[in-house]
């Protein structure tokens, strides 16, 4: 693997703490040589705590800034910078778990936008994650991959994908209803501290609680510190783009724990990531899931296939409601199966 060109300063973005940076003859950083001091439950200094509130600090400014940051302006060497940059900003990832079960979930396609044809699908591989040669590609970021990995977006209901996707009239749509071991649990990244999703989504509150519990019995240098890095991360995985550059942060986070969980050695064996849908102002979950996942532990249990004819995508999605209870939409041509031979083909 290429070792990054390190960009200590990009923009207005501030500069990269001296105690992030890597030292001569040593394969670790002032600053994680504090945080194995902290879980080695040996004493900090009175200087190490300062060098973490300077820590602290950087990462406020860091999510400032980039809220400002205009990626529109980028061209190749900028965008080069910047992942340089942002790959010395997050030298190392702070990783927290959470057991999730999975009883079903939802995705939406185009018909025409993954076959190239306004037809019928029979082959569920359409319904699937894209391939690894497709994703290269079409050679842009998404909320949690880059080009260089494929991963299965889906939701908690039909409402919300049609909301995330927003489909266009008169043209073939089809939703799977994907299916698991509802005893079965996944090991799952949830993102949490994101200050408007908190106010809307039950689980990332639960999430941000649970946090501020552990805090209140760990070191505050450390939890100030980690609160403020889980902020900055809520707020990438939550923000509106209008470029697929915007990504580029979450994305590279996301390849980073997921493909981190395929090697033998590795504590944290993360299947999927939970985060607040932005496009049901974070009412809702989306799931990013792994594809060998989806290949070993999910079944495609019911099929949906149906056009739109008139679309209330700015209506809210009802509370409690079916999850497959079309509610923004009007439509028509509208065909339903439970029959998937063999996991392979949808028998209409």
């Amino acid at each position: 693997m290429k070792k990054p060109d390190w960009q200590s300063t990009f923009r207005n973005l501030p500069e990269i703490p001296i105690h992030k940076t890597w030292r001569e003859g040593s394969k670790t950083t002032l600053e994680q040589d504090i945080v194995f001091k902290y879980l080695e439950q040996k004493p900090i200094t009175k200087e190490e705590e300062k060098v973490f509130k300077e820590l602290t600090d950087f990462y406020i400014e860091l999510n400032k800034e980039l809220k400002l940051l205009d990626y529109n302006t980028f061209n190749v060497s900028d965008f080069e910078k910047f992942k340089n940059y942002i790959t010395y900003a997050f030298n190392y990832n702070v990783l927290i778990s959470n057991q999730l079960t999975i009883p079903r979930t939802y995705r939406l396609v185009v018909n025409e936008w993954v076959t190239g044809k306004n037809e019928r699908i029979n082959n569920i591989n359409f319904l699937k994650y894209p391939s690894l040669e497709i994703v290269k590609k079409a050679n842009k970021y998404n909320r949690a991959n880059t080009q260089n990995t494929s991963i299965f977006y889906t939701t908690e209901c039909i409402d919300t994908a049609l909301k995330e996707i927003k489909p266009p009239k008169n043209k073939l749509i089809t939703v799977g209803m994907w299916t698991t071991n509802r005893k079965k649990k996944f090991t799952s990244y949830p993102i949490s501290h994101s200050e408007d999703a908190i106010k809307a989504n039950i689980g990332v509150a639960k999430a941000t609680q649970a946090f501020d519990k552990i805090a209140e019995n760990n070191s505050k240098m450390i939890m100030d510190f980690l609160r403020h890095y889980f902020i900055l991360l809520g707020s990438e995985f939550t923000k509106s783009v209008n470029n697929h550059l915007e990504y580029y942060i979450s994305a590279l986070f996301s390849e980073r724990i997921l493909q981190k969980s395929e090697e033998p050695d590795n504590d944290f064996k993360f299947e999927c990531i939970i985060y607040p849908s932005v496009g049901n102002k974070f009412e809702t979950d989306n799931l990013a899931i792994l594809p060998e996942v989806i290949d070993n532990d999910f079944v495609l249990a019911k099929v949906y296939e149906f056009e739109i004819e008139e679309s209330f995508y700015e209506n809210a999605i009802p509370k409690k409601t079916n999850p497959e209870k079309v509610t923004l939409a009007k439509i028509k041509n509208g065909f339903v199966t439970k029959k998937v031979i063999d996991n392979k083909t949808i028998d209409w």
